[in-house]
């Protein structure tokens, strides 16, 4: 957590108010939740996505901010489209939507084995 992610937090505290989830935890818990509904391991989607184990890993605890072509890559892993709205005053909403049914492509890929 960076000083402004504390000062926030502190922040928040202080007005009794919830603070607002960063873009990078958005997107992070987005490819966590992901991962886990496909039921792909983090080594498995940095193989698929370019990436080392340690890098999902950052990205899915919210702390790196991953490049449009790294989300690409990430999305093209899983098979589905990656939605950010970014709303003013109310956050990010990050989410995919695949062509798949969720554990389709972990069963294609076991069947091609």
């Amino acid at each position: 957590m960076d000083r402004y992610q504390r000062g926030a937090n502190k922040a928040a505290l202080r007005t009794g108010r919830k603070r607002q989830e960063s873009v990078e935890e958005s997107l992070g818990k987005a490819v966590r939740n992901r991962r886990s509904e496909v039921g792909m391991t983090q080594v498995r989607l940095a193989e698929l996505a370019g990436m080392t184990q340690a890098a999902i890993s950052r990205l899915e605890h919210g702390k790196c901010m991953p490049t449009i072509p790294l989300l690409e890559r990430i999305a093209a892993a899983f098979d589905s489209a990656l939605f950010v709205v970014i709303e003013p005053g109310r956050g990010v909403a990050v989410g995919f939507r695949g062509s798949r049914e969720p554990n389709a492509r972990a069963a294609t890929e076991a069947g091609a084995r």
